[in-house]
């Protein structure tokens, strides 16, 4: 799946910033994910170019710009939104949040069972309260991998 605009912009800001000419551009991107243009590129040639990127200096202005972020605010729980069915942002989001924490689909599964009492989301505030497990989860992570190293 071909990643989005918003994704597509990074990779034209990485290239500004690095100043890299057009042919160059090209270069990377057909030697690093073989495509010939970012609209081309899906989520994991988006990553090894970034990678790529990164390791020519470009820094962005967030700590990991090109990982995928939620969006939105909280659903009240009188909302009738909070009934919609769940946005395909938010399923990319959880698939992100899944793949960084190398979660088995039985794992997942037996996740949601216990969070919002069926195998999977399908409502925008199901989608929510699992976004919002799954990133209190990687958040516990990332301090008790901290608190290990010296």
């Amino acid at each position: 799946m071909a990643i989005g605009r918003k994704k597509k912009a990074l990779v034209h800001i990485a290239r500004d910033n690095l100043r890299l000419d057009e042919e160059s551009y090209r270069r990377i991107l057909k030697g690093v994910a073989g495509v010939e243009s970012s609209a081309r590129l899906d989520r994991e040639g988006f990553k090894k170019v970034m990678d790529r990127f990164q390791g020519m200096g470009f820094k962005g202005s967030l700590l990991h710009p090109y990982h995928p972020s939620p969006k939105g605010r909280l659903i009240p729980s009188d909302s009738s939104l909070g009934l919609k069915s769940i946005t395909p942002s938010q399923a990319d989001f959880i698939s992100y949040l899944l793949e960084e924490l190398g979660w088995e689909r039985k794992h997942y599964q037996g996740f949601c069972q216990r969070i919002i009492k069926s195998s999977g989301p399908r409502t925008k505030r199901e989608g929510q309260k699992i976004i919002i497990g799954l990133m209190a989860i990687m958040r516990k992570r990332a301090l008790a991998q901290k608190r290990r190293k010296p």
